[in-house]
């Protein structure tokens, strides 16, 4: 009887210590993270309220262009001409949620475990009563549901922005920055990179040379994924007539893959072939059909003359399928860093700080 009532009080104080441990855990993260948590929540707002504002004026835009396309030539179509201040705003805007999860990756990820071996403080936080294991993972947990969920609020905003965007202006979806800055991509890149930094600050040790590494590593596996998603499912195939005003399947945000453009003036092949199925250099496309200077003579030319071109595409409905795989790729390369961290921290040495 007395050893089950001396348990109680025991068992009571272990609870009590593990939720004043996880909340001082809590606490510690906040102290050391706070002006990097706090300058990136205003950084965001700002980002959200200006895309919200360009959000609602395009969408005044598409209303005045008779909700359809803007034309180039039309007061609305110079407005989001790529030189006017709004073409240039929300090419910035697209670069700023493109580069959003490497900002994520160098102040949020790589000081998490790089700064506690630069300041030699590991021996203390892994002394007390919490063990290494559970320090990292309160500590990677919380941060990383800030990261979520910040993310996922300017990645909302930001997929919205690019849709309004696609109304008005003829541009695709699967186009690569609108493509990488709508659907879930936002938040599974900056988790990747998140982790990522965290797992170079552990390795490194060092903040500075893990910073230029998540760099690299961020500019490189960006050029990667621009260059091999287009092909990741097998592209459609279509002909098309040159100069006819139907575009078919080219329609509804898909992306081209290879062909689609003529060449003129050229010795090899223009990408233009005539009704017996034989490609013309772009010598002989442009004596058929020379170019007409703004004069609107050159496609009814090449329609009259009953030309041809074989595009490889994507169509847009695919847009969510290529979403879903290259998150899947970020996020298993988050998990991945993730382990990586788990077991250097488990052999780290604590009496090397």
């Amino acid at each position: 009887m007395n050893a089950v009532v001396d348990a109680a009080p025991a068992k009571r104080r272990a609870d009590a210590g593990s939720g004043a441990g996880l909340r001082g855990l809590l606490w510690l993260t906040w102290r050391q993270h706070r002006w990097t948590l706090v300058s990136t929540l205003v950084l965001a707002a700002v980002l959200v309220g200006v895309m919200t504002y360009l959000s609602m004026e395009l969408t005044d835009l598409w209303h005045q262009c008779h909700e359809t396309f803007c034309p180039e030539d039309s007061p609305q179509g110079r407005r989001l001409g790529g030189s006017s201040p709004l073409g240039l705003t929300l090419a910035a805007l697209e670069r700023l949620v493109q580069y959003m999860p490497l900002l994520i990756g160098l102040f949020v990820g790589v000081p998490v475990l790089s700064r506690e071996h630069e300041q030699r403080t590991l021996l203390l936080a892994w002394s007390q009563d919490v063990s290494p294991t559970r320090w990292l993972w309160t500590r990677l947990g919380a941060l990383g549901l800030f990261v979520a969920a910040v993310t996922a609020v300017v990645g909302g905003v930001s997929d919205h922005l690019e849709r309004t965007t696609a109304l008005v202006a003829p541009v695709t979806l699967f186009d690569y920055l609108p493509f990488l800055n709508t659907g879930m991509l936002p938040v599974a890149i900056s988790i990747a990179w998140f982790a990522v930094g965290v797992a170079l600050g552990a390795a490194i040790r060092r903040t500075l040379p893990a910073v230029f590494v998540v760099i690299a590593g961020f500019f490189g596996l960006t050029y990667l994924v621009q260059w091999r998603y287009p092909t990741l499912l097998e592209p459609l195939s279509v002909t098309l007539r040159v100069g006819g005003p139907d575009r078919g399947p080219l329609r509804d945000n898909a992306l081209v893959v290879s062909g689609g453009m003529i060449d003129y003036g050229i010795d090899g092949p223009s990408g233009a072939f005539d009704s017996s199925g034989r490609e013309l250099t772009g010598v002989e496309l442009q004596r058929l059909c020379p170019p007409d200077n703004g004069a609107g003579t050159t496609l009814p030319c090449e329609f009259d003359n009953h030309l041809v071109q074989h595009v490889q595409y994507q169509p847009g409905s695919r847009i969510p399928d290529f979403h879903l795989i290259v998150a899947s790729g970020y996020l298993g390369l988050a998990a991945l860093a993730l382990l990586t961290v788990w077991w250097i921290v488990r052999r780290t040495d604590l009496s090397a700080g």
